[in-house]
């Protein structure tokens, strides 16, 4: 029993310690490729990356790539191109929301075909910038005419139909990024992080295998 226990103990820690650095390799993957295109408007891999971990790990390891991701890349982005001010409170708003949702419902979202996750990732980027948007200016200066609020969503139009079209195409290819993911556990025979779907197909396959034999 107390040899059982201490497999068992082990392989937690691994486990854990494999998901931490796998993460943290998303994570740093998401804030190179945003400096990369940061002079592009409103093209980022912070949020598709947040939505990678939380799908793969759960709640817990997307809040926290969502934190990092998002204080790290302020960081960087702000001395390249201008304070972040306010604007990082309402950014990691939307971050932490988008790890809830995904991290809660990441059973549902394996269902999803391209289209579908697609038009998530766009609503969440018609989503994250009206937060961002209105939020900032709310702050900054408040007592704004309804006038004043409308000439600043026209403006931002164009801003977030290219938002809203990144968003499309990289969400729609994550089940792309998660099967090629899932792929190399399984060769690798790493079944600590796998998740519940392919578990499952790949106990399938094994039974069905011994079953034949």
């Amino acid at each position: 029993m107390k040899i059982r226990n201490k497999e068992q103990t082990q392989s937690s820690k691994i486990e854990t310690i494999l998901k931490m650095a796998i993460s943290a390799s998303l994570g740093s993957l998401g804030i190179v490729l945003s400096i990369v295109v940061v002079i592009v408007p409103n093209f980022e891999f912070i949020s598709v990356t947040i939505y990678l971990v939380s799908i793969l790990f759960g709640v817990n390891y997307g809040l926290l790539t969502a934190i990092s991701t998002t204080l790290v890349f302020e960081f960087v982005a702000t001395a390249l191109v201008g304070p972040a001010s306010y604007l990082i409170v309402f950014k990691l708003a939307c971050y932490v929301i988008l790890a809830l949702i995904a991290g809660i419902a990441r059973k549902g979202f394996l269902k999803l075909s391209f289209w579908e996750l697609g038009v998530f990732g766009s609503l969440f980027a018609l989503f994250y910038d009206l937060v961002v948007t209105f939020g900032f200016q709310v702050v900054l200066i408040p007592d704004q005419s309804f006038a004043y609020y409308l000439d600043l969503l026209i403006l931002g139009v164009p801003f977030t139909i290219s938002h809203v079209i990144s968003s499309f195409v990289l969400f729609s290819l994550s089940i792309t990024v998660i099967n090629w993911i899932m792929s190399a556990f399984q060769v690798r025979g790493i079944k600590q992080l796998m998740l519940p779907s392919f578990t499952r197909n790949d106990e399938s396959k094994e039974n069905l295998n011994r079953k034949n034999r």
